[in-house]
C-alpha cells in the first residue's frame, strides 16, 4: 500500500509539474506570437511530454531500462489510442496537411526503427548500443529545426487564426512573463522530485505484483503520465483548437521516441527485447491507422474511427496484462 501511495503522490507531482510547465511555455510563447500549430507541435507537446522526461530520464540513471522502454512505447500507444480517440469522439479531429505529410511518416520510420532492432540480433548488436538513440536523436533535432524555422516564417501577423490565444484555450489566460518564469521554474521542480518518487514505486509494485517493469511502464505508467497529453486535447478539442490538440498528441509521439527514449538510451544502452515486440508492432499498427485515417471523412478523424483507436488501446492493454500474469 506504502508503493501505491508513493506511485500515486508521484504521479500527480508529475501530472502538476507538467500542467504548470505547458501553462507557463504557452504564456511565454504567445508573446512572440508563435502559430498556434508550432505551439501544439513543440512547446505543448513536449511540455505534457514532460512527466515522461522526468520519470524515465531518472529511471534511466537508475539503470530500469525496461521501465524506459515499456513507458516510452506505452505512451506513444496512449497518445494514438486513448488521447486521438477520446478527442475524436468529442468532435470529429481535423488533421493538417503538413502532419500527414512530415510528422507522422517521421513518427512511422522512428517506430519501425525500433520494430527492426528488435526483430533482427544482428540489427541489435549492431544498434543496441548507443547508436539506436544517436540516429534517432539526429533525427529529432534535425526534424524540430525544420519546424521551428517554418513556424517562425509564419508568424501570427501573417495568419489571421493564429492570433487567437493558445494559451487561453489551455489555461484561462495569459499571465505576466515574470511569472510565467517562476511557474515554468516550478513545474521542472515538481517534475523533478516526482519523476523520482515515481519510478521507485514502480519498481517496488512491479516486484510485488510478479510483473516486469516493462509491464507495468506500459501499461499504470504509460496511462498515468499521457494524462497531460489527454486533458491538453480536451480542452484543445472543445475549444475548437483541431490544430493544437493533432499537433500535440504528432508531436508528444516524436519526443518521446526521438528525445526521451534518445537520451535515456545514451545514459544506459539497451536493446529491445522480443518480450518488447507485440508492445512496439502495435505502436506502429497505430501509426499506420493514422494514415488512411487523415486522408478520410474530409481530412477528419471521425467518431467512427476515434472508438477504433481506443479498441486497439484496450485490447492491447488486457493483452499485456494477460500475457504478464500467464508468465
Amino acid at each position: 500500500m506504502k508503493d501505491f501511495l508513493l506511485f500515486g503522490a508521484g504521479l500527480a507531482m508529475l501530472l502538476v509539474g507538467g500542467r504548470v510547465l505547458v501553462a507557463a511555455a504557452v504564456d511565454i510563447a504567445q508573446r512572440f506570437g508563435l502559430p498556434m500549430l508550432l505551439i501544439g507541435l513543440t512547446l505543448v507537446a513536449w511540455g505534457t511530454s514532460a512527466p515522461e522526461l522526468a520519470f524515465n530520464l531518472t529511471s534511466a540513471l537508475k539503470g530500469q531500462t525496461d521501465l524506459v522502454m515499456g513507458n516510452v512505447v506505452g505512451a506513444c500507444i496512449c497518445n494514438m489510442g486513448l488521447v486521438l480517440g477520446v478527442a475524436a469522439m468529442i468532435a470529429p479531429l481535423a488533421v493538417e496537411a503538413r502532419i500527414v505529410k512530415r510528422e507522422i511518416p517521421l513518427m512511422i520510420c522512428m517506430f519501425v526503427l525500433m520494430l527492426a532492432t528488435s526483430l533482427s540480433t544482428p540489427l541489435q548488436h549492431a544498434m543496441g548500443g548507443r547508436l539506436e538513440p544517436a540516429i534517432l536523436l539526429l533525427a529529432f533535432g534535425g526534424y524540430s529545426c525544420i519546424v521551428i524555422r517554418a513556424g517562425l516564417r509564419s508568424r501570427a501577423h501573417n495568419h489571421p487564426l493564429a492570433k487567437q490565444t493558445a494559451s487561453a484555450s489551455i489555461v484561462g489566460g495569459t499571465r505576466p512573463l515574470g511569472v510565467a518564469v517562476v511557474l515554468a521554474v516550478v513545474g521542472m521542480a515538481f517534475l523533478s522530485v516526482g519523476g523520482s518518487v515515481a519510478s521507485d514505486a514502480a519498481g517496488a509494485i512491479a516486484v510485488q505484483l510478479g510483473m516486469s517493469t516493462r509491464v507495468i511502464g506500459l501499461t499504470v505508467v504509460a496511462v498515468g503520465t499521457t494524462m497531460p497529453e489527454l486533458v491538453t486535447s480536451i480542452i484543445a478539442i472543445r475549444k475548437g483548437q483541431a490544430d493544437l490538440a493533432m499537433g500535440n498528441v504528432a508531436g508528444s509521439c516524436l519526443f518521446n521516441i526521438g528525445a526521451i527514449f534518445a537520451a535515456c538510451g545514451l545514459i544506459a544502452p539497451s536493446a529491445p527485447t522480443l518480450d518488447a515486440i507485440p508492445s512496439i508492432v502495435t505502436m506502429c499498427l497505430l501509426g499506420l491507422m493514422l494514415i488512411p485515417m487523415s486522408y478520410t471523412n474530409h481530412r477528419h478523424i471521425s467518431r467512427v474511427e476515434g472508438v477504433a483507436l481506443i479498441l486497439v488501446q484496450v485490447g492491447f492493454i488486457v493483452f499485456e496484462l494477460t500475457r504478464s500474469h500467464g508468465t
